[in-house]
């Protein structure tokens, strides 16, 4: 369900499933904690903006890009200038987890960022990805099966 927020965005609520309504991440809200967390990465070219009810954060350096995107709670993404992305559905994430999962996922879009990690050639189904240590993690971003399947078949 889409709702207008009062200021002229509208955000997707996932209805009941599971955290109440008072544990609800906005997309404002989210911006906000994004703009926040940007403040560190002062070596980065950092935008933010609300797009299409939820909250982006771009963190670049030179042709290098990560972007991070969230509604606001249950759904985190980070997608790149090559097109791999990671993403996380969690219908249960209180506000708290929220703010923890989003700066995980800055943490993955800057290390892509500052990082030199190329794609890799995968096998099968699985097409390319993009393996990252972040904190001491090991994150893989894979391409969207849309994109795995267009260069399978070159269309």
């Amino acid at each position: 369900m889409a709702e207008a927020d009062g200021m002229g965005e509208s955000r997707f609520e996932w209805g009941g499933l599971s955290a109440g309504r008072g544990d609800f991440v906005t997309a404002p809200e989210a911006l906000a904690m994004l703009e926040v967390l940007a403040i560190a990465h002062t070596d980065l070219e950092v935008s933010t903006e609300l797009r299409d009810g939820a909250a982006r954060a771009r963190f670049a350096r030179g042709a290098r890009w990560a972007v991070v995107s969230t509604p606001g709670s249950r759904w985190f993404s980070v997608e790149t200038d090559t097109g791999h992305r990671t993403e996380l559905i969690d219908a249960s994430s209180s506000k708290d987890e929220s703010a923890r999962l989003l700066a995980i996922y800055v943490d993955i879009a800057e290390a892509y960022v500052r990082g030199d990690a190329a794609p890799t050639q995968g096998h099968g189904f699985g097409g390319s990805t993009v393996t990252l240590d972040v904190d001491g993690r090991r994150v893989v971003l894979a391409q969207p099966l849309g994109r795995r399947m267009r260069g399978m078949f070159g269309r």
